[in-house]
């Protein structure tokens, strides 16, 4: 039996990886994305139930603004329109 971890975006323990090198992160760590910076580097898994890519999301390329966890989630729990 494999072990799963949960998602730090909607919280579902459906993550076959550590979504990053170094997780949990240590208490007190106020996290800024792009994530890698401070967790080390990324699973690029993409979570089965909301979607964020690990490592993408919160660190994409093109001039795009990284996305936070929070930011993820209230798009995520507004519907498919708001992203």
């Amino acid at each position: 039996m494999s072990t799963l971890f949960t998602c730090p975006v909607c919280q579902s323990l459906v993550l076959e990886a550590q979504p990053y090198e170094r997780w949990p992160p240590p208490d007190g760590v106020e996290l800024v994305p792009p994530y890698e910076a401070q967790l080390g580097r990324p699973s690029y898994e993409v979570c089965p139930v909301c979607a964020f890519e690990f490592g993408f999301d919160d660190n994409p390329g093109g001039g795009l603004v990284p996305e936070s966890f929070a930011s993820y989630r209230a798009s995520w729990e507004s519907g498919p329109d708001s992203k």
